[in-house]
């Protein structure tokens, strides 16, 4: 290896020597700024770089190739910086090594979904599933080149807004059967990201793949509170236009069947439409549902849903039409697996029952405000909805009579008799959703 020393310069980098065929470089090594250098090549190749020493040891930076963006003064610039980081006790060669082998975030990503199952055995697979499509559709696309430990938090925020602004919507083929993925942005979506970008970098944290979790600082606005559900005389029409969509076969039996059991029984879409016939138990008069497929189930266990004797006859009338060897109430239409497809047909019988703005959640939702009309304490209704914390159930606190009003009720129809109603009345206040 051959050394020079000149000014580096336009002119000395142009018309420095290239080492000849078994050299394995020239060394230029600038006289203005000391540990500035110029690597050269046999092929021609020039590369700047600056040398120091930290403590004992001694240390190359390599700054990058000279041509665009590296000139001989923004080269010397680069230079100058990391010898002052050098001054500051850092080290930018070492630093810059570790940035190569640290993860990407794409990376990033695939570890938590592959690994991250192993690690939360209280999160259900449907929401790792959902967790995964969200980090892919629209973490990947912004950051996913990005070394995760240098993605800042303004970054973070900006992927977020981007989301919200809709950037990493499309419309193209799926990787699972019926080949179509509609992917959308919003202010919804992003929530639901960040929320799930957030979970990873802590779980990355906490696993020694990164050092900070940038999404954790990202503020949300507040959602927009869902304020709809069935009125009494809502959901007996409900109740009717189903037995008539099931009279008429416009509708499939087993979808009627499904809602007429979410209304009845408060329970999540996926618990009714995976439920299998080993955890109804007809005797009890309950549904007992394993950890793994209740949303509350990792912490407390098992989760049991009573059955009324309206949902119990449901089942019961369902046990003669059992496929044989059926593991599900509600298999489904076409190939294996439970059913799908239940909003759709949740749709076409609101439109019959004239019914609108209620999503097939909102019957869950109308199940409590029903129970609370009733009496039940907020403690009764988070047991029967299975809520983990009972914090979850005071959204339906608005909804129980108030002492104070029942109160001035008395008096008023004491006063007044027949001022007041007697009955509560068949339209209950909205409940905002979960």
């Amino acid at each position: 290896m051959k050394t020079r020393r000149a000014r580096i310069s336009k002119r000395s980098v142009d018309a420095g020597p290239t080492p000849s065929e078994g050299e394995v470089e020239l060394r230029l090594w600038d006289t203005d700024l000391k540990g500035f250098f110029l690597r050269v090549y046999p092929t021609g190749r020039r590369v700047y770089a600056v040398k120091y020493r930290l403590g004992p040891a001694q240390r190359i930076f390599t700054i990058g190739v000279h041509g665009s963006p590296f000139t001989p003064e923004t080269a010397r610039a680069a230079a100058e910086a990391a010898l002052r980081r050098v001054a500051n006790g850092e080290d930018p060669a070492t630093e810059k090594k570790e940035a190569r082998a640290a993860l990407t975030v794409s990376a990033l990503i695939e570890r938590y979904v592959e690994d991250g199952p192993a690690t939360k055995l209280n999160k259900r697979q449907s929401t790792w599933e959902n967790d995964a499509s969200n980090l892919r559709r629209h973490i990947r696309p912004l950051l996913g080149r990005k070394v995760a430990n240098q993605v800042s938090k303004a970054e973070a925020a900006g992927a977020i807004q981007d989301i919200t602004a809709g950037k990493t919507a499309t419309d193209g083929k799926s990787d699972k059967l019926r080949g179509r993925a509609i992917v959308k942005g919003g202010a919804g979506v992003a929530r639901r990201t960040r929320t799930t970008a957030a979970a990873m970098f802590a779980w990355g944290m906490e696993h020694g793949l990164v050092k900070a979790n940038p999404f954790a600082a990202v503020k949300m606005s507040i959602p927009p509170q869902r304020s709809r559900f069935l009125s009494r005389d809502e959901a007996a029409r409900l109740f009717a236009a189903l037995d008539d969509a099931e009279a008429d076969n416009s509708v499939n039996p087993a979808f009627c069947d499904a809602i007429r059991l979410l209304l009845l029984t408060g329970a999540r879409k996926t618990e009714i439409l995976g439920l299998k016939w080993g955890e109804v138990d007809f005797d009890r008069q309950i549904l007992i549902l394993p950890p793994e497929r209740t949303k509350a189930g990792g912490q407390n266990g098992e989760r049991r849903i009573i059955l009324s004797s309206a949902a119990l006859s449901i089942l019961n009338a369902r046990r003669p039409d059992r496929p044989k060897g059926a593991d599900f109430v509600f298999p489904a239409i076409r190939g294996s697996g439970h059913l799908v497809g239940v909003r759709r047909a949740f749709t076409r019988v609101c439109n019959r029952a004239d019914i609108s703005g209620v999503r097939i959640h909102d019957l869950r939702h109308t199940f409590a405000s029903f129970a609370v009309a009733d009496g039940a304490s907020l403690f009764l209704v988070g047991k029967l909805l299975g809520h983990a914390s009972a914090r979850t159930s005071e959204r339906y606190a608005h909804l129980s009579r108030d002492p104070l009003q029942e109160a001035v009720a008395a008096i008023g129809k004491r006063l007044v008799p027949g001022s007041e109603p007697d009955e509560t009345p068949a339209a209950i206040p909205a409940v905002a959703a979960q």
